[in-house]
């Protein structure tokens, strides 16, 4: 008797499935979340919404630097990533009329010569200027679709801080409407105090909540936050949070340099 009650009691414990990180944890992912996509790194927001692109990107690549092949490649690997994850078409164009998103690979010297060229007057985002080593720009309309993005790599400057490949891949990420850094939020590219270079698991379900038909551009927090649950339901649904240490790998830019 004493046997099979301790039989069964192996069989009962057994049954359950192991604790799931904290990252795959509703309530962590749903406040992850919303810090990434709906607050800003430089800028107050008092009403945030929900941005993201609508329309297929066109990235065009303008590069003075003598690695410009290599720097294409990594950035086509990661955009190809991207566009597997969230089913946003991205494809590269070899003229800036056919484009929307502009990468450009130049010097720390260059650096405001290019804002001016792309962006616009460097005053307007000298927070960012002064403090970070790479630079994101984006524009949305009125419906809070993404229409533009800028990303600017002073290679030389991103080299020296050994931040390149965490350039590449952070900048244009963000650009597809997850635009803020948290040190709250981790394992992520989001989070300037992690040794992430390239995409996390959590990274990988907040894109995939991102683009999830069950959101919206435009949304505010409390619209955001009450369609949540059904987001990561689906989620669950297609094992995207169970598996998503292993899916985040296919195609990224890691399994590509054999990292």
């Amino acid at each position: 008797m004493i046997r099979l009650s301790f039989i069964i009691l192996i069989m009962a414990l057994s049954s359950h499935s192991p604790a799931s990180e904290r990252w795959q944890q509703d309530g962590y992912i749903i406040n992850s979340f919303i810090k990434i996509a709906l607050e800003r790194e430089y800028k107050e927001t008092k009403f945030p919404k929900l941005i993201r692109w609508v329309k297929p990107i066109h990235i065009f690549v303008d590069s003075d630097h003598d690695d410009t092949e290599f720097l294409a490649e990594l950035l086509s690997v990661h955009a190809k990533h991207l566009s597997s994850i969230t089913g946003l078409p991205i494809k590269f164009v070899d003229t800036p009329k056919k484009a929307n998103l502009f990468t450009i690979f130049t010097s720390y010297s260059n650096m405001e010569n290019k804002v001016k060229q792309y962006i616009g007057d460097p005053d307007r985002i000298r927070a960012a200027l002064n403090e970070a080593i790479c630079l994101g720009n984006f524009r949305r309309n009125s419906r809070y679709e993404i229409t533009r993005g800028t990303i600017i790599i002073p290679v030389d400057y991103a080299r020296e801080k050994a931040r390149l490949l965490d350039c590449i891949v952070e900048e244009i990420t963000q650009l597809l409407g997850l635009p803020n850094d948290s040190d709250e939020v981790f394992p992520s590219i989001f989070n300037d105090r992690s040794v992430d270079a390239y995409l996390s698991p959590l990274d990988y379900i907040l894109l995939k909540a991102l683009y999830s038909p069950h959101l919206k551009q435009g949304m505010d927090v409390t619209k955001t936050r009450a369609a949540l649950p059904k987001v990561l339901a689906s989620l669950k649904a297609n094992n995207d949070i169970k598996d998503a240490a292993e899916k985040v790998q296919k195609g990224s830019l890691k399994s590509y340099l054999g990292e």
